[in-house]
């Protein structure tokens, strides 16, 4: 199906679902015709998950924020060249699990001078932004039963602590900020609720 190039994220606190979304998405587009490319940061091609698995190895050591904005836009610059770009200009709907906002936030949520920082390099190094966005909201608490749920390591909460409700509130601050763009949707809604609201919304923007 001829359609134009897009460019979704999917955001959120760990345990709201992001990865599964994706997958429902892309596999609904592709059933009525729709080339995807689905992918995730930090991560998405060599270089860039090698730094996603550096970025991991040192969470409980905590680096500065600073450290971390400078090797997410490093894998960021890597993936927009191998991936994101080269989707788009092919006329493909890339879908990606997490980007900028997430940076934005577990980076930049604390300090705004850090945040403006984030803003600046973005413009400067890799200019591509999202046409939609779809924010998944959880409770921390909800979202901590389902990744123990699920047997998954939990340090990510440990790591951040009471910061977890901050971050949240913080994602439901940029959705506010770019209306245009997100669309939060409650993730304790059963899954194919979910995934309705996202390919309705999706298919709008495909179209």
């Amino acid at each position: 199906m001829d359609g134009k190039s897009l460019f979704i994220t999917f955001e959120g606190i760990d345990g709201t679902g992001k990865s599964t979304q994706v997958a429902i998405l892309a596999e609904r587009l592709r059933a009525f015709g729709f080339a995807c490319v689905e992918t995730r940061e930090p991560g998405g091609t060599v270089v860039a998950e090698k730094i996603r698995e550096l970025l991991k190895s040192i969470r409980a050591i905590r680096w500065s924020a600073e450290v971390e904005i400078l090797l997410l836009t490093a894998a960021r610059r890597d993936h927009v060249d191998q991936i994101i770009v080269p989707a788009l200009k092919s006329g493909k709907i890339v879908i990606c699990d997490r980007y900028l906002d997430s940076t934005r936030i577990y980076q930049g949520l604390s300090d705004s001078k850090i945040r403006a920082v984030i803003e600046d390099i973005h413009e400067r190094i890799i200019g591509i932004s999202p046409d939609l966005t779809f924010i998944l909201d959880l409770s921390p608490c909800l979202a901590l039963e389902r990744i123990r749920g699920r047997g998954i390591d939990d340090r990510y909460f440990e790591s951040y602590g009471d910061k977890i409700e901050l971050l949240r509130q913080g994602f439901l601050d940029l959705a506010r900020e770019h209306p245009e763009r997100c669309l939060v949707v409650d993730a304790s809604l059963p899954a194919a609720e979910i995934a309705d609201i996202v390919y309705g919304e999706a298919r709008k923007r495909c179209e």
